[in-house]
């Protein structure tokens, strides 16, 4: 990058843009945007740790179910080793609703349940929902029986509820189970998951008696599907903690209960931040669906703090991305909210809502007709088409893009954050790293700078998705690229999805030396923007949340209270100005008045702490200085403030005690005339501060003249 200012600077200087000569994009020619990537960059959740790839069997195991081949291909398609590879499966545990009622109008989402009241008895029929139990199974086989299963339910049944039906209340925005059914629901939810894990074999790792609860949008008689209105607070609070003891009752206590299920992030907030004491503790993973709000950076931080795991547990759209992007819009739209949501939340598991969302079928089902085939150069939901018809699943380019994530980036993996429309994973055990970048746009270079890395192997596997679904590349291999010994450049194509697979990866266990305690006393800095509390003690209060507010040519300082070899430093950029971290770097000194460089950040970082370990000049350092360059960025494509601002939420530094030698009486790390001349006045009496155990040469306890004369021995 240096060379490349360089270069641009020269440009400039020569004035390439006057009169009679055209100008171009620099980007285009030379320039690359460049990504760092570090095995200390973990993921906050679940400590980086992902759980997988999934999709919630409701609606279209339902449709799909009745037929044995259909049943078979999704099973592959999705669970499959040569097809998606997820491995989480979002079951759904139907309500059921009366059987009078005809108003749901979609083939797929009239979901039976498993009981109905029979003279004030609850009876139960373990024939119903053959469709989607069958999926499961298939999904369970294909998948070699590693699958995670999580029961969810989108209502009770209807007679438990106020309405009588179980789309909803007929005021959307009213709780609909009834004040007396709260322990029944959970039983309900309860006996199915033991009848499925008992009686049919399949491990149950988490239940759920939420989807979306806190909204308007379930009212009775609806055309669409089941749905339950539960109120943020007491209401959600009593139904986990009936879920709970209902699952003790069933000897399923190691059964996670998840919650809450809302559809926006910052409803997800809310709803948990409003659960009574008990029903937090209950609760053992925060479920989350992100088709509204924006707060991922604090739900994550809400879910750290509260010792949760996290899952981004339902979301899709019928949104596109690129510019003429064709059959990519809506496959690139899928790879940016992936990257969005894994790499904002931290998540450990991302699961789309329906693989399968349109239907083609010239006789429909159950009197009702089929959607039939979307424009897949539109936005459109799911994953694939099924053609009951032909008896056959149609892929879509959103198919291929989820397996350029899924196929590559495996459970048990550790997440690594990211910078750009990149998500990183390396597997520890395997040695292996994984990138998939996304690129929406024109062709263009990126450099991967990997030099946190102890070992790469030589060279790079490239898989990629692009273009249509006819003549385009649908997971296609290239050709392997060649590392360069801290990395790798390659060249995205445009609109495309690229994954990057580096074996023989290596990294050192973990950060070495002590984190140096810094207090507040010993900050210093520039004023902040506006002179508000923002101000430069905030970069060392440990806390990612609060941050320095500087403005251009803003610095922040420590004393490190001794002399170190610094062996990393951590820092995490000001949460939604990450960009200005582009370009800042440390300075370290060992006596505050002159400076060496240690670290330049040469990208812009992800979100939350990040560590560099590959410093320069770091040895002997009494004092460190993050800084940004004087004027405007040289990057404006990064950012484009006119001037770099000092904007950095928390900074972290770790390293190691020199060992210093004996008669080092002033503690500076070298033995010269100025540290005998100390000695005399300590000998003196004179007040003056010297360091005990270096002074001490003959190491009889005490500093005497003895000393002295050592002393001056070594100095001669």
């Amino acid at each position: 990058m240096k060379i490349i200012k360089r270069v641009a600077a020269v440009v400039m200087a020569l004035g390439v843009c006057s009169t009679g000569l055209s100008c171009f994009s620099f980007r285009s020619v030379e320039a690359a945007d460049v990504v760092s990537i570090s095995p200390f960059d973990t993921y906050e959740i679940n400590n980086g740790v992902f759980e997988g790839w999934g999709t919630s069997l409701c609606w279209w195991a339902n449709r799909v179910g009745y037929s044995d081949v259909l049943a078979e291909k999704t099973g592959e398609a999705f669970f499959g080793d040569t097809g998606l590879r997820m491995n989480i499966a979002r079951f759904n545990i139907g309500g059921g609703d009366d059987p009078t009622h005809d108003h749901i109008t979609r083939t797929d989402s009239n979901m039976p349940g498993y009981s109905r009241l029979e003279n004030g008895r609850v009876v139960y029929d373990w024939n119903a929902d053959y469709n989607q139990r069958n999926v499961l199974f298939k999904a369970l086989k294909a998948s070699g029986n590693n699958l995670i299963v999580e029961m969810f339910s989108n209502s009770p049944p209807y007679y438990m509820t106020e309405s009588g039906c179980s789309s909803g209340n007929r005021d959307a925005g009213k709780n609909n189970l009834k004040n007396e059914w709260y322990g029944g629901f959970a039983d309900y939810m309860a006996e199915v998951c033991a009848h499925y894990q008992n009686e049919w074999g399949v491990d149950v790792q988490s239940v759920e008696p939420f989807n979306e609860p806190y909204t308007n949008f379930w009212g009775a008689y609806s055309a669409k599907q089941e749905g339950c209105h539960f109120d943020i607070g007491a209401s959600e609070s009593n139904m986990i903690m009936e879920m709970q003891r209902a699952m003790k009752a069933k000897n399923m206590s190691d059964v996670i209960i998840a919650g809450t299920d809302e559809t926006s992030i910052d409803t997800q907030i809310d709803a948990f931040n409003a659960l009574s004491s008990n029903a937090k503790n209950a609760v053992g993973r925060i479920d989350t669906h992100t088709y509204g709000g924006s707060k991922r950076t604090q739900l994550k931080d809400l879910a750290k703090a509260n010792g949760k795991n996290l899952w981004m547990s339902e979301v899709d759209g019928a949104g596109v991305s690129g510019v003429n992007a064709g059959e990519m819009g809506p496959a690139l739209w899928l790879a940016n909210r992936i990257n969005a949501d894994c790499n904002g939340l931290n998540s450990s598991a991302w699961i789309i809502w329906q693989a399968i969302d349109k239907h083609i079928s010239k006789d429909g089902y159950n009197g009702k007709k089929d959607s039939g085939m979307p424009d897949i150069t539109k936005g459109f939901w799911g994953l694939a088409v099924a053609d009951h018809d032909n008896q056959s699943i149609i892929l879509t380019k959103k198919y291929y893009v989820f397996g350029q994530f899924s196929r590559y980036i495996r459970p048990g993996y550790t997440m690594l954050k990211s910078s750009g429309s990149t998500m990183a994973a390396y597997d520890k055990t395997g040695n292996r790293l994984v990138i998939v970048a996304t690129n929406d746009g024109d062709a263009k270079k990126v450099d991967f700078d990997l030099s946190e890395f102890t070992e790469l192997g030589n060279s790079v596997q490239v898989i990629r998705t692009s273009g249509n679904m006819q003549n385009g590349e649908n997971w296609k291999e290239l050709n392997d690229i060649s590392t360069n010994g801290t990395g790798f450049s390659a060249e995205l194509a445009a609109r495309s999805v690229t994954t990057y697979i580096i074996d023989d990866v290596k990294a050192q266990a973990e950060i070495k030396g002590e984190k140096i305690n810094i207090t507040p006393d010993r900050v210093t800095g520039s004023n902040p923007w506006n002179n508000t509390e923002n101000d430069c003690k905030k970069a060392f209060d440990g806390n990612t949340s609060s941050f320095f507010d500087g403005v251009g040519d803003g610095w922040v300082q420590a004393d490190l209270g001794d002399v170190y070899d610094i062996t990393a430093i951590g820092y995490a950029p000001r949460s939604g100005y990450e960009y200005r971290c582009k370009d800042a770097y440390f300075t370290g000194s060992a006596d505050g008045v002159n400076w060496e460089r240690i670290y330049t950040i040469s990208s812009k970082p992800a979100s939350g702490m990040r560590y560099a370990t590959k410093l320069t000049d770091n040895k002997g350092i009494r004092y460190i200085r993050y800084q940004v360059p004087s004027g405007a960025p040289a990057d404006s494509s990064v950012n484009k403030d006119s001037v770099y601002c000092c904007n950095i939420a928390e900074i972290e530094v770790y390293g190691t005690a020199p060992e210093k030698p004996e008669g080092d009486v002033n503690g500076d790390g070298s033995v010269t005339s100025v540290d005998l001349a100390d000695l005399v006045k300590y000998l003196l009496g004179m007040d003056i501060s010297i360091s005990a155990e270096n002074s001490d040469i003959d190491k009889n306890g005490r500093v005497d003249v003895i000393d002295f004369i050592l002393l001056k021995s070594i100095l001669a």
